[in-house]
């Protein structure tokens, strides 16, 4: 093999479609800068029962961000782990974004990464990671881990609301 025909063979990208992971986690650093630049703070309290001060908001969404980049570093080493925020971003996604401005007739702060990077990627991660050989069960796992987790925040978010 010659140097150069090596060289351009490690260079080639892995076949897998666990970049999926590295666009969701990019998509999180995305998604929580539209929100706040669009008012969902405000937004959320009448829509969604939640009061989210600036400071929680920043934390948390950096805490997330930095977790969906340690979990796509992980990539199908732990899919059950490494799928849990995809899984999380598409049901923020759906429930918390898309159907709310569909019900309510009214744009929902967050809506368009919602719809252009969480719901696209997001998906793509679940189909690849079935695609590139992950069984079910660790993506059911993963699945619902994440659907866990966002449910977690959200009942969390209005507990501390109301309290």
């Amino acid at each position: 093999m010659l140097v150069g025909e090596f060289r351009r063979s490690n260079l080639v990208p892995s076949r897998t479609h666990e970049w999926t992971l590295w666009a969701v986690a990019a998509a999180c650093i995305l998604h929580p800068i539209e929100e706040f630049t669009t008012g969902w703070q405000a937004w959320a309290r009448p829509a969604l029962g939640i009061v989210m001060p600036s400071a929680v908001f920043i934390v948390a969404n950096t805490i997330l961000a930095l977790f969906a980049l340690c979990m796509a570093r992980v990539g199908w080493r732990r899919p059950a782990l490494s799928l849990v925020i995809p899984s999380a971003t598409l049901v923020n996604a759906v429930f918390f974004h898309i159907l709310p401005t569909v019900v309510q007739q009214q744009r929902s702060p967050g809506v368009y990464t919602a719809a252009l990077l969480y719901l696209p990627f997001s998906t793509w991660a679940l189909v690849g990671a079935s695609r590139d050989g992950v069984g079910w069960k660790p993506i059911a796992a993963g699945v619902t881990g994440g659907t866990a987790l966002m449910l977690m925040v959200f009942f969390g978010a209005r507990a501390l609301t109301s309290a």
